[in-house]
């Protein structure tokens, strides 16, 4: 159960000497994504802060199923260039305001929260799928800029 919001995955790529437009890349991804017509998957661009609230802002891809959604990073540093995506469910928050109610809305918060196997596998076909797009949109990258095939995307 997501009682707040949680991080499932984060993985980059980084790019020794390669200058690229970040728009080029979520375009790339976005066209990728779009062509196998997923039900109910949204890409939309956000922009978050880098810090605190003062802070300069960054532009995201976020590609979203109900309540699980990709942040897909792509941006120079310095002269090279890095991807970096990460996974995260929201919370469910009809089951964390339910759970504030004693024993009756704490049974009431598990049935909010239990899963069919149908929206299990939707979610297991969510997820492998959008992080097997960004990584084959990595290779594309490696590929039309000549890197060698063999550098990996790591994982934390």
């Amino acid at each position: 159960m997501a009682s707040q919001t949680t991080i499932h995955q984060h993985n980059y790529q980084h790019f020794e000497d390669l200058q690229m437009s970040s728009i080029a890349f979520y375009t790339l991804l976005k066209n990728m994504i779009t062509d196998y017509r997923y039900p109910n998957v949204s890409c939309t661009a956000v922009t978050l802060k880098e810090a605190g609230i003062f802070s300069s802002k960054r532009e995201y891809l976020r590609i979203s199923k109900q309540r699980y959604s990709y942040y897909v990073c792509a941006s120079p540093f310095g002269k090279s260039f890095f991807i970096s995506w990460w996974l995260q469910e929201d919370a469910n928050t009809s089951a964390n305001i339910a759970q504030k109610f004693g024993w009756l809305g704490r049974t009431v918060a598990s049935h909010l929260e239990s899963k069919t196997f149908y929206e299990l596998d939707s979610e297991a076909m969510f997820t492998s799928s959008i992080t097997s797009i960004i990584k084959a949109a990595i290779e594309k990258v490696k590929l039309d800029k000549g890197f060698r095939q063999d550098v990996p995307v790591t994982s934390i």
